[in-house]
């Protein structure tokens, strides 16, 4: 009987350890922007024409800690800015939600840093 509660014992330890999650990357929350990617962007869109804040930022329409709606549709970069800033690895985006440039995770759709109203 001890044998057989012992391999049960085993059996089940060694099965909890196969089936545990796997934890988040470890750069998940402290992703951000950088001050070259948002010096990059902000002087994109001053050369385009767009708004860069000046004193007090509107509200903004996107935070991070947020979800992205499902009704929301953000759109890309425009090619030109994309191709100005180093590759993000996998799952994470940049996109622009009204005039708001978000970094996003893909497959959370967790909002994980925004420059305010610089887009339109």
């Amino acid at each position: 009987m001890q044998r057989r509660d012992f391999l049960v014992f085993a059996g089940l330890l060694i099965a909890g350890c196969a089936t545990t999650k796997p934890s988040a990357p470890p750069d998940a929350q402290g992703m951000r922007f950088s001050e070259a990617e948002r010096k990059t962007i902000t002087s994109f869109y001053s050369q385009a024409g767009g708004r860069v804040s000046t004193g007090a930022v509107p509200a903004q329409r996107a935070k991070a800690g947020d979800l992205l709606d499902s009704g929301q549709r953000p759109s890309k970069l425009p090619i030109e800015l994309a191709k100005r800033l180093p590759d993000l690895p996998n799952p994470y985006t940049r996109l622009i939600l009204g005039a708001d440039v978000l970094l996003v995770n893909r497959d959370s759709h967790a909002i994980l840093d925004v420059i305010p109203q610089i887009a339109y």
